[in-house]
């Protein structure tokens, strides 16, 4: 029945085998663990059930080693719109209107590693602007080729069963132009640097809106792919060549050191000031990356419990069917983080506000019947892609009450555009108040 719901949607009938076969053949091993992951048994573990939460579990899992913590509150705190603006000086020649596009890449240990580069135009009056041309559309790639080879170990799934999309630039902001050079790669700013770090099986593209509006207001943004990105561009098992026997994998870790010392030496940036944001697994990189000057953002994940002087936005839902905000609590309220309200925050970004003075530690918590889900956080363009590559899947997986971390959800909701009208800004504005913009 399976392959019947697949067959239409694949334009080849060994693809949807190849699927399934990945789906029946992830059952045994994995049943246990996402057991484990949603904190307890499924009532429904027929063979059926067990097939389509695995193919669920493919799509944007989330660390559970990242998130261990239990339920306290943190101190709340009401924002008064007379406090400081969130926009940059009128005087600044930054033109707000266009940003640049650049799709770079770093070696790491003589591995390709695509990275997605955002920054603003050179000066109002530079004349730099003619070796630049509207961006056509991001390259958005999902691999069933790394569902297999990730998950199952498997190195034969046809290249055939991956998709490409093409992602809209200037998707969440209709009035932002992104535009890219014509040729050879433009001199990034030195300016102040934050780093977007994606979850797992997610994509450098997964957060482009927040990247387009950090860099129309000044910020150097760098999205690198890491290892357990689904679009599979790399590979990181590096092999021997004389025994053929796994060398060294390429890790987090690895990309991001490699990232910070590429920007450096080679592409000769002088980062006035670092921040960065994570996504899910993403926040456990950012908990990992540089030191306590680092400004961190922790979205539908897990939030920063550095020491006493690092700064911290965590951005979480009720509505999170992967990882339970419940599980922040205890360290929102041990760390001293300042609740935000999260009434007067939605009515201050709908109304076109400016956003206060936050404190160094903040933590929004969405809630109610329409907070947003796991996956709401990140951009729709995104997250349509990859509704419309499970499509077949999700009405299924309503219909037998399986959680498929929260596509089913967004199938429905479909509010990753009415999520990002609030975190974008809000996110824009505690960078630019703590990386002293």
């Amino acid at each position: 029945n399976l392959l019947k719901i697949m067959v239409p949607f694949y334009s080849h009938r060994a693809t949807a085998a190849a699927v399934l076969a990945v789906a029946l053949a992830l059952i045994a091993p994995a049943s246990s663990a996402l057991v484990s992951f949603f904190d307890q048994p499924h009532p429904r573990s027929s063979f059926i059930a067990k097939s389509l939460l695995v193919v669920g579990s493919v799509i944007q899992p989330s660390s559970v080693n990242a998130f261990v913590s239990d339920a306290s509150s943190s101190k709340s705190y009401s924002p008064s719109s007379s406090a400081a603006s969130m926009s940059r000086d009128d005087s600044s020649n930054i033109d707000k209107t266009t940003v640049v596009y650049q799709p770079l890449s770093v070696s790491v240990s003589g591995v390709d590693v695509p990275v997605a580069a955002w920054h603003p135009t050179a000066l109002k009056d530079s004349t730099t602007a003619t070796t630049l041309q509207p961006l056509d559309s991001y390259k958005h790639r999902i691999s069933v080729q790394k569902i297999g080879k990730k998950l199952a170990g498997w190195n034969f799934i046809p290249s055939f069963a991956n998709r490409n999309f093409s992602l809209k630039p200037g998707a969440q902001n209709n009035n932002l132009r992104v535009v890219t050079p014509t040729q050879q790669q433009q001199q990034l700013p030195s300016s102040p640097v934050v780093i977007l770090s994606h979850g797992y099986l997610g994509s450098r593209f997964d957060l482009y809106p927040l990247a387009e509006a950090l860099a129309s207001e000044g910020f150097l943004v760098l999205s690198p792919e890491y290892p357990e990105s689904l679009a599979d561009s790399f590979d990181a098992a590096i092999i021997d060549p004389s025994s053929g026997e796994i060398q060294t994998i390429i890790d987090r870790d690895m990309i991001t050191n490699q990232l910070l010392l590429t920007l450096k030496q080679t592409w000769k940036v002088t980062p006035t000031s670092f921040g960065i944001v994570g996504h899910s697994l993403g926040c456990g990189t950012a908990e990992r990356s540089g030191d306590d000057s680092w400004i961190r953002v922790c979205l539908a994940g897990f939030p920063s419990s550095r020491g006493k002087g690092s700064k911290c936005l965590f951005v979480g839902s009720t509505n999170d069917g992967a990882v339970s905000v419940n599980r922040a609590l205890s360290v929102l309220s041990d760390n001293n983080y300042v609740s935000l309200e999260e009434d007067r925050i939605r009515t201050m970004m709908a109304e076109g506000r400016q956003l206060p003075t936050l404190p160094p530690k903040a933590s929004l918590i969405f809630t109610g019947a329409d907070a947003p889900n796991h996956i709401s956080f990140l951009s729709e363009e995104t997250n349509d892609a990859m509704v419309d590559f499970l499509s077949p899947l999700l009405p299924v997986a309503r219909g037998l009450k399986i959680p498929v971390l929260d596509f089913d959800l967004y199938q429905l909701s479909r509010d990753s555009r009415a999520c990002g009208d609030v975190v974008v800004p809000l996110v824009v504005g505690y960078l630019k108040q703590t990386m002293n913009m």
